[in-house]
Order: C-alpha cells, then sequence, then structure tokens
C-alpha cells in the first residue's frame, strides 16, 4: 500500500502554480474542442464549394458525413479529458487544503489514485453531450434527410 505523504503547510505558491498548471490544461482542450468545430464547418464548406457538378451527390454525402463522423469523435475526446481535468482540479484543491501532498505537480487525468471513477466519464456519453450533440448530430441529420429524399425522387 502507497504511504501516503502530509504536510501541515502547503506553500500556496505551489499551490497556485499545480493549480494554474491543471487550468491551462483546461483551456487547451477547451481550444482543441473549438477548433475541432471550427475545422468541420470549414471541411464541409469546403466540400461544398469546391467540388463539380458532375460529381454524384451520394459521393459527397459520404464525404461530409465522414467529415462530420471524423469530428465530432475527436471533439468527444477533447471533451472527455476537460471534464476529467476539472474533476482533477477540484479534487486538487480539496486536497491540498486537506495537507496532502500525494501526487504532487502530477497533471494526469487518468490517476486511478484520485477515486474519480464515480463520475463514470467515458467518450460515448461525451459524443451527447449538449455541445457536441446539437452541433454534429443536426449535421447528420440534415445528411440523413437530404439522402431520404434523394431515395425518394426528390431534389
Amino acid at each position: 500500500m502507497m504511504k501516503k505523504k502530509y504536510m501541515k503547510n502547503i506553500s500556496t505558491k505551489e499551490l497556485h502554480k499545480e493549480i494554474d498548471l491543471i487550468q491551462s490544461c483546461i483551456n487547451r482542450m477547451s481550444k482543441n474542442s473549438f477548433s475541432c468545430k471550427s475545422w468541420n464547418l470549414t471541411l464541409i464548406a469546403g466540400v461544398f464549394a469546391l467540388t463539380p457538378e458532375k460529381i454524384n451527390n451520394w459521393y459527397i454525402c459520404i464525404v461530409i458525413f465522414c467529415i462530420d463522423l471524423c469530428f465530432w469523435w475527436l471533439d468527444s475526446f477533447f471533451i472527455l479529458q476537460e471534464q476529467k481535468y476539472r474533476d482533477k482540479y477540484e479534487w486538487l484543491i480539496q486536497k491540498r487544503l486537506e495537507g496532502n501532498i500525494d501526487f504532487l505537480y502530477n497533471l494526469d487525468p487518468n490517476n486511478k489514485n484520485m477515486n474519480l471513477e464515480d463520475k463514470k466519464r467515458n467518450q460515448f456519453k461525451a459524443i451527447c453531450s449538449p455541445t457536441l450533440l446539437p452541433m454534429y448530430g443536426g449535421i447528420a441529420i440534415l445528411l440523413v434527410i437530404f439522402i431520404i429524399i434523394k431515395l425518394n425522387g426528390g431534389v
């Protein structure tokens, strides 16, 4: 069993530095998530703008659907990591104020010793998060509607 190290006082400077490091990870994940959304829309617009009219619409739908799914999965990864870092942030503040210096400056969001498994976070839950489902799911639904209309002889 791992021996716990406790300190009566952790310096405020160390606490702030560790909190800043975790906050910078949270900010990075948030920026990456935003970049996924912007690249997704940019690539989809590029496919529409640069595709010759002679190409079958089915191919365009398949390409757009693949782009949407890839960025949806990647964005959900960044959302999941951001959530894990937020959990670590809360855990860290609580433990440091108690004087516990275990895992000092450890930036691993998957640290099993933090006992954060109760949150039951996974990538599939992140895919259905309120920030991702309307954007990526909306595009996927529009593509399905377009395909159904095409199958029924419309447009």
